[in-house]
């Protein structure tokens, strides 16, 4: 079963007997999920909210051409980082 429009998506998937699930192809797209990709569960009472963790890597440019110490970029990427986490 399907219901989506452009603010809202809500897709119907089953658990598997080795408690796995399958990502629908249209949650893939929209979260730019890939093969090696790893995600967070976030549960919030009985709703669990699944979200992309950025790859650190993404993080490459982001102070690019700016005169910054290595503190600096150690600041930012934990910031980064946290964002991930909570």
């Amino acid at each position: 079963m399907k219901i989506y429009n452009l603010f809202y998506m809500s897709l119907i998937t089953r658990v598997s007997s080795r408690y796995q699930i399958v990502i629908p192809r249209e949650v893939r797209n929209k979260l730019g999920i890939k093969e090696g990709d790893r995600i967070v569960f976030e549960i919030e009472g009985d709703t669990i909210k699944i979200r992309k963790v950025k790859d650190f890597l993404n993080l490459a440019g982001i102070l690019k051409d700016k005169s910054v110490s290595h503190r600096n970029i150690r600041e930012k990427a934990e910031e980064e980082i946290v964002k991930d986490v909570l």
